[in-house]
């Protein structure tokens, strides 16, 4: 095992259960007399470390050389990794049947072919049951081998059968394996130019998906094809902005791994990520009916499955029911509601945050701080906006920087300190400069907020009028559709100029 860095051992000790901790020491006990078992010492002092400082963990351990100690990591991380794999092989298909394809080369390396031919059949039965095609080809191949070099008395046309059925697997690999090469694409090119930004963007992609797409419609797909394919349909329609057509194939998605729960049992993760394109294409288009019922439907499943999950799914879970419940108060303007969501999403937060990547974090920071503010409790929205204008990470998510720092703007306009917004806007002009380019939105908004800061107040309405006015304009180009999912400048602008609540506005947009 290559691995023996501590703080590799160290995250790994961590995530174990209490349950898999009981387990290993069994597990390890087992095999080992008391004098053996340094790695169990070594395994205490990390389980009892509130960090992993290698100095503190080195001086705990009695008679070990600095060389003993590097092997002593290197073996305790082995063993867990290998209790754990005896823990979950009950769990996960694919482990078992990995185990039982160990087994049969094992058999067949001391002559037993025939035991060997009947482990592989164990193998087969819950590789077909679990749609593991990869695993179902090693095992054809296997067989294959075993029967050509040896006299099996196998039925007389099993040979062919085997012939049939590698063809069979082969094709069905390839299909999944270039469908799931284009689902990759297309996620590569939402993450290197995301949006489509023209008639032009539109038709060059269109036309690369449908050449890609056409060598495998019409043919019979099975269950993880559909999947890749329902997955390319999402990522087409999400980069071209169809968020109908995003919509309607996530469901198809969602639907096919209904009709299978064996495979819901496989990849539980890949079930919730197809729930969250479902809500998050009716974010995009409002749709509370939808997100209302996919909703539901999440928070049921992670309710009544969380005990069975992995620590990775559960964090995905958390991920996916919370940016749910988030987005259906914003969309709602239920704002009120919202407040009763923070507490149970910043502990999630905090408890996660060393496995959460940095841009998780400040989405659920932008949208809390929008459901702040969208109560008035100005001073908690700009604590959170703080978090994210204040980081160092410019690289991440450019576009929800520049839409936190517009609401920076907006809660200061709130709070009537229009000499800091005057501040703000040269300290943020760097900025805009670098990552702002030549959209019309964008530098319309930086104007609006220019002039409401250096503008008298009594002519701050006339402004703001002029501004729905030209936004409304603006909105109704299909390229510029999506500018105000993440802000909602004109329902703010609105409930200024009308003197209603911001909740109340966006309510009356439904």
């Amino acid at each position: 095992m290559p691995i023996s860095q501590t703080d590799a051992l160290f995250q790994l000790i961590k995530s174990l259960t209490k349950g898999e901790k009981r387990n290993f020491r069994l597990y390890a006990k087992r095999n080992h007399t008391a004098e053996s078992l340094k790695f169990i010492d070594l395994f205490d002092i990390i389980d009892k470390q509130k960090t992993s400082e290698d100095d503190v963990i080195f001086s705990k351990l009695k008679k070990v050389t600095k060389v003993q100690y590097s092997n002593l990591k290197r073996h305790l991380y082995s063993q867990i990794i290998t209790s754990l794999r005896i823990i979950h092989k009950t769990k996960r298909a694919n482990i078992q049947v990995r185990e039982y394809v160990d087994y049969a080369y094992i058999l067949y390396g001391k002559g037993l072919f025939l035991q060997a031919l009947k482990i592989l059949q164990m193998a087969k039965r819950d590789a077909t049951k679990h749609h593991l095609n990869l695993l179902m080809l090693t095992i054809v191949e296997f067989e294959k081998l075993i029967e050509t070099r040896h006299i099996t008395r196998s039925e007389k046309d099993r040979a062919q059968q085997l012939v049939q059925e590698s063809t069979r697997l082969n094709n069905t690999i390839s299909d999944a394996i270039y469908l799931s090469n284009l689902r990759t694409e297309l996620h590569t090119m939402y993450l290197k130019d995301g949006h489509s930004q023209s008639d032009k963007d539109r038709e060059l992609l269109k036309k690369y998906f449908n050449e890609k797409i056409k060598f495998v419609e019409g043919k019979s797909l099975g269950v993880m094809e559909q999947i890749y394919l329902f997955q390319s349909h999402v990522w087409f329609g999400y980069i071209q902005m169809n968020f109908e057509a995003c919509r309607t194939y996530a469901e198809k998605w969602v639907q096919v791994l209904k009709d299978n729960p064996e495979m819901v049992q496989r990849d539980v993760d890949i079930f919730m990520r197809g729930y969250h394109y479902v809500l998050t294409a009716a974010y995009h288009l409002r749709d509370v009916e939808s997100m209302t019922k996919y909703l539901a439907e999440l928070e049921e499943f992670r309710y009544s499955s969380y005990k069975k999950l992995n620590s990775n799914s559960q964090i995905i879970s958390f991920l996916y029911v919370h940016t749910g419940r988030l987005n259906n108060v914003i969309i709602k303007g239920d704002f009120e509601a919202g407040l009763e969501l923070i507490p149970r999403t910043t502990r999630r937060i905090n408890k996660y945050r060393l496995k959460l990547d940095d841009h998780r974090i400040l989405m659920f920071y932008f949208k809390i701080a929008w459901v702040y503010f969208g109560v008035n409790k100005i001073d908690r929205s700009i604590a959170y906006l703080n978090k994210i204008v204040n980081t160092d990470m410019l690289h991440l998510r450019s576009d929800l920087q520049f839409y936190s720092r517009l609401m920076f703007l907006m809660c200061h306009y709130e709070l009537e300190n229009f000499e800091t917004m005057i501040y703000l806007l040269k300290s943020f002009q760097p900025f805009f400069s670098r990552l702002v380019g030549n959209s019309k939105i964008e530098i319309q908004l930086i104007d609006l907020f220019k002039q409401l800061a250096k503008k008298p107040p009594h002519e701050h309405r006339d402004i703001m009028k002029a501004a729905i006015t030209e936004f409304e304009i603006i909105k109704k180009d299909p390229f510029m559709k999506n500018a105000f999912v993440y802000l909602d400048v004109v329902s703010w602008l609105n409930s200024k100029v009308t003197r209603r609540p911001l909740g109340e506005v966006v309510a009356g947009l439904l």
